[in-house]
């Protein structure tokens, strides 16, 4: 029936003479005061990075969308799977999805032919100065029934693409909610790798700090026996037990930290809090830092946040136009078929039969500003929304930038750190032996080991950072997300709501 009546309407059009009319009443919209607001900021269609050479590039470097299979650890790919199918975050955005597809819907029903049927019936007493029935229903001031059923056709003939701009509004809405639970699943898979992450990097800490224990042990049953000897005061016990003691107060701190870690992560996995002792050491794989080749090419199509601010600017174009079509009458064709009598015995023969089918005018005279004020609304959130993308755009591009910047520096930091720890740990056993045969006090030994803990330290925190750089830089790149259709569409969109 649609199809049908959208290829009628041409004919009906030129069979009647209401184009002359309609034309004619058209002239006065111009008392609506429309007027055109062409938007004002342009979107950015390009990004430019700078200089990328000092990190690794790959044609296949994209992530894809199981990005975290690529640290091999069985129970983070578990939590993964987990998060993503329990996670209140997640069920929130489906929420919306769902709404969104409803919205659109309702927005397609709204340009379909509606028919409606209706039953109306009555007993009451008539008139005597109104509707004098015929004989022998009797006449006026007697009590009779009456009644109607009818079938009732309604079609908006749609001139103005008023509807068509709603359908398409609501459908990047959908988009954009679609977009927006893609981008929620980003959050969602980064945080938990990067909380996995972390936990990792505590659990090497604590064996860290667990040598150094078991080191500061020896050293203490070494000025034990010193002191046996002679050799060493019990000022140097006192040493060798204050650092001991110190050493414990970390390691519970540091134990109340992967505690505190592990429930933070079962709440992203959307568990309770007595799940988290069911998380082991994590057991990360962590691989080389490439980027795509095509970055400044392709990146505005793999951030799931910019491709929703893509589709909100499609919305409030589409809703800027179906503003613009209120200026211009809406015409409706109706048609009614159906029976009414008066008196429910005749109701459904054949002289009761009626009928009727024709256009419904509505024009806009005289509104007070509203039209206008309505369509500048529009407009402005289409403004709105190109300089929303255009941030956007800014702040991918920042973070993209400021992550290839770290990682290609940490390398360096990590060479400088590694010989820093040679260092150390030769000056640690250098000490220990002038120590033994009495040629340094305790002092010194207390000294050098001190550095050696502070670059084991430095050490671990650069491969933690390595590891959330790498994480930082998947969640930069999209996290495997993949828009196809994404600047082009905006141009144009942008360039029909100009006109």
């Amino acid at each position: 029936m649609t199809r049908f009546l959208r290829e009628l309407r041409p004919n009906i059009v030129r069979r009647h003479t209401r184009l002359s009319i309609l034309a004619a009443i058209s002239l006065l919209t111009a008392c609506a005061g429309f007027q055109p607001v062409a938007p004002q900021v342009k979107p950015l269609d390009r990004l430019a990075l700078g200089d990328r050479a000092t990190v690794a590039q790959s044609v296949d470097a994209w992530p894809q969308d199981d990005w975290w299979t690529a640290f091999a650890d069985v129970q983070l790919n578990r939590l993964m799977q987990h998060a993503l199918d329990s996670s209140p975050t997640l069920a929130v955005a489906q929420a919306r999805i769902a709404r969104a597809q409803a919205t659109a819907n309702l927005a397609r029903s709204s340009g379909a032919p509606q028919l409606n049927a209706g039953v109306d019936l009555g007993y009451g007493r008539q008139s005597e100065n109104y509707l004098i029935p015929r004989p022998p229903l009797g006449k006026g001031g007697e009590y009779i029934s009456q009644g109607q059923a009818s079938l009732n056709f309604g079609y908006d003939l749609d001139l103005w693409g008023k509807n068509d701009a709603l359908i398409r509004s609501a459908q990047a809405q959908l988009k954009s909610a679609n977009f927006d639970r893609d981008a929620a699943r980003l959050a969602l898979t980064s945080s938990v790798a990067r909380a996995y992450a972390q936990l990792a990097a505590q659990y090497e800490l604590q064996d860290i700090l667990l040598a150094t224990q078991e080191q500061r042990r020896a050293i203490h049953r070494l000025v034990n026996q010193r002191v046996a000897n002679g050799l060493d005061t019990q000022v140097e016990v006192k040493q060798a037990e204050t650092n001991e003691a110190a050493l414990r107060i970390e390691l519970e701190q540091l134990a109340t930290s992967i505690k505190v870690t592990r429930l933070q992560i079962v709440a992203l996995a959307g568990d309770m809090p007595a799940a988290a002792d069911a998380i082991k050491r994590p057991t990360l794989k962590a691989g080389p830092v490439t980027v795509p080749a095509t970055l400044p090419l392709d990146l505005l199509g793999r951030r799931p946040e910019l491709a929703a601010q893509r589709a909100h600017i499609i919305a409030a174009v589409g809703e800027a136009e179906a503003a613009k079509a209120q200026f211009y009458p809406n015409v409706n064709l109706n048609a009614l078929i159906g029976f009414q009598s008066i008196g429910l015995g005749e109701l459904l023969t054949s002289g009761s039969l009626i009928n009727s089918v024709g256009p419904a005018i509505r024009l806009p005279i005289f509104d007070g500003g509203r039209l206008r004020a309505n369509y500048a609304a529009k407009a402005s959130e289409i403004d709105a929304a190109v300089a929303q993308y255009n941030q956007s755009v800014i702040t991918a591009a920042q973070d993209v930038a400021e992550h290839l910047t770290r990682v290609a520096d940490l390398s360096r930091e990590e060479a400088a750190a590694q010989d820093a720890l040679a260092a150390a740990e030769e000056a640690h056993r250098l000490a220990m032996l002038r120590y033994k045969g009495g040629l340094s006090p305790y002092l010194t030994v207390l000294t050098v080991e001190t550095q050696l803990l502070t670059q084991r330290r430095a050490i671990a925190n650069i491969r933690a950072r390595r590891d959330d750089l790498q994480i930082g830089l998947i969640r930069a790149l999209g996290g495997g997300f993949s828009d196809d259709a994404h600047a082009p569409q905006l141009s144009s969109a942008q360039q029909s709501q100009k006109q």
